[in-house]
């Protein structure tokens, strides 16, 4: 049984975070034992022991923490692992680091653009040593896979293209309470988006698209994702400058985010800036409408005017102008089953899965 070293730098929920536990739920226990590190506690260690797994924590605190890198070496020298995946960039340069040390196999996987950008600190230093030590490094969507070929930092080789997928039975369509959570009327239109709020998600443009909209009084925007709170402050306070935006609805962090996409009637993806996003594909996933800004990975997955719409970034006016195109029920109909079908056909977690262990198989060869 071959074994597997898992790595990712961050603990608390995100789009990055799903894929590393659904792989973790979904790879064959059968063919592999499978090790994690962490480095404290979170939503993903709760997410792991959910899994079957038990992770150790080793503190990686510190812009290059050679005592956890040490660590990390002792780790699979002494459980004898077979291959290291590693996400995001932090845990991409240590894996690759101990990768060399070790001589094993690595695969580094880069989530967006957010984890590549150029302001990162001794970036070319990084993709150096990622580009030595990994022996397949994995982008989510193709637009990131071009990006990091034409700059030439990393060894084109040993770039792969896998999208990142969803198990299709966690998504239905549902009847719920959201509505009366929030005291709606059975009528109200609710506008959904997920993600944790950071800049990359662009959802100043949402709360202006709010405002835009206060006079359509059965529209409501509804927020779910983890809220920082230097950011959420300032969202508040553009709140405060439209004068109060009784048809916005920020909730936090929610465990029950698919019983709330079920329960959505539009899908709205504001971001300005997205490598990959899952929650648009856990959308459709659920029979949602979709409207995405083209941000990056959303042209890879919506195709415009046949299953969602792609407005510009930026733009509150193009979110009220394709939400009010959405008042044709046949049109959005056709838009959202065309979405549900191609979802399941192109963005299946099965296909993920498969191609992940494809790659473990072909390096421990």
């Amino acid at each position: 049984m071959k074994k597997v070293l898992h790595l990712i730098d961050t603990t608390g929920p995100g789009g990055a975070e799903t894929v590393f536990i659904q792989l973790l739920r979904n790879l064959s226990k059968d063919k592999y034992q499978h090790h994690v590190i962490l480095r404290g506690e979170g939503w993903v260690a709760d997410q792991v022991r959910e899994s079957g797994l038990e992770p150790v924590f080793i503190d990686s605190k510190g812009s290059f923490n050679l005592g956890y890198a040490w660590a990390l070496v002792q780790f699979v020298r002494s459980k004898k692992i077979d291959v290291i995946h590693a996400h995001l960039m932090g845990s991409n340069v240590y894996g690759a680091l101990v990768a060399m040390l070790t001589r094993k196999p690595m695969i580094a996987t880069f989530h967006g653009g957010v984890d590549v950008a150029r302001q990162e600190r001794l970036l070319r230093i990084k993709f150096k040593l990622i580009s030595l030590g990994a022996d397949s490094i994995v982008c989510v969507s193709r637009k990131l896979e071009e990006e990091l070929k034409q700059r030439g930092e990393l060894e084109s080789c040993k770039l792969k293209l896998i999208y990142n997928g969803v198990d299709p039975g966690l998504f239905s369509r549902r009847s719920g309470t959201l509505k009366s959570e929030l005291g709606l009327s059975d009528d109200a239109i609710v506008v959904l988006s997920v993600g944790n709020i950071r800049p990359a998600k662009g959802y100043e443009y949402l709360v202006d698209a709010a405002a835009k909209m206060k006079t359509a009084q059965e529209y409501h925007f509804v927020v779910v994702g983890d809220q920082k709170k230097s950011l959420y402050a300032e969202l508040l306070k553009r709140v405060e400058t439209h004068g109060g935006l009784p048809n916005l609805h920020f909730l936090g962090f929610r465990s029950d985010v698919k019983e709330i996409l079920g329960q959505a009637d539009v899908f709205l993806l504001t971001s300005i800036s997205e490598g990959f996003s899952i929650a648009t594909v856990e959308a459709m996933m659920a029979g949602v409408t979709v409207v995405a800004t083209r941000s990056g990975g959303p042209e890879e997955i919506v195709e415009d005017e046949i299953t969602g719409q792609l407005i510009p970034v930026g733009d509150p006016e193009a979110v009220k102008t394709a939400l009010f195109k959405l008042r044709d029920r046949a049109y959005a109909e056709r838009l959202r089953q065309a979405a549900l079908d191609s979802a399941r056909e192109r963005f299946s977690l099965v296909n993920m899965v498969q191609a992940y262990e494809g790659l473990y198989d072909n390096l421990t060869v």
